[in-house]
């Protein structure tokens, strides 16, 4: 093979890696995209004071493996943030594309045995965590 040949494939395997890089998501963290609804007048937390939250996963089902909601103020000063709501799966969750604030998706449970979603202050601000395997997502929102 002639230089020229080796330069002209050298140069194509460069730029194929750059497009890979920039412009397919192949190499970065995966993300799962959140959306959540205030829903007036159903479910469990109007007892507390508060409208349930239900969220939604944009795109597809996802077997999560963890869901956890902490307050913003204390994710932004805290390195560990108390959960208000911590639930976990170890391999049989059901895929879901929802759920509503406090209650536990088919296949999951608690963190730590025994405790239940903390109410949410009115007006509070909060940030979900949500992992299904190696795809992680976070949304902030505010009961109300």
């Amino acid at each position: 093979m002639k230089n020229q040949t080796k330069l002209l494939i050298f140069v194509a395997v460069i730029l194929g890696a750059i497009y890979a890089y920039r412009f397919t998501d192949w190499f970065g963290e995966k993300k799962i995209q959140i959306k959540y609804k205030v829903v007036a007048g159903r479910g469990t937390a109007k007892s507390s004071g508060i409208n349930p939250i239900a969220f939604y996963l944009i795109d597809q089902e996802y077997r999560l493996t963890s869901i956890k909601v902490v307050s913003v103020e204390d994710a932004a000063t805290n390195k560990f943030p108390r959960a208000y709501w911590h639930v976990v799966s170890d391999s049989n969750s059901v895929p879901v594309v929802g759920f509503q604030y406090g209650e536990t998706p088919a296949g999951m449970k608690p963190k730590i045995a025994g405790l239940v979603a903390e109410p949410l202050a009115a007006n509070g601000n909060y940030r979900i965590l949500v992992e299904a395997g190696k795809f992680k997502g976070e949304k902030d929102f505010q009961a109300r």
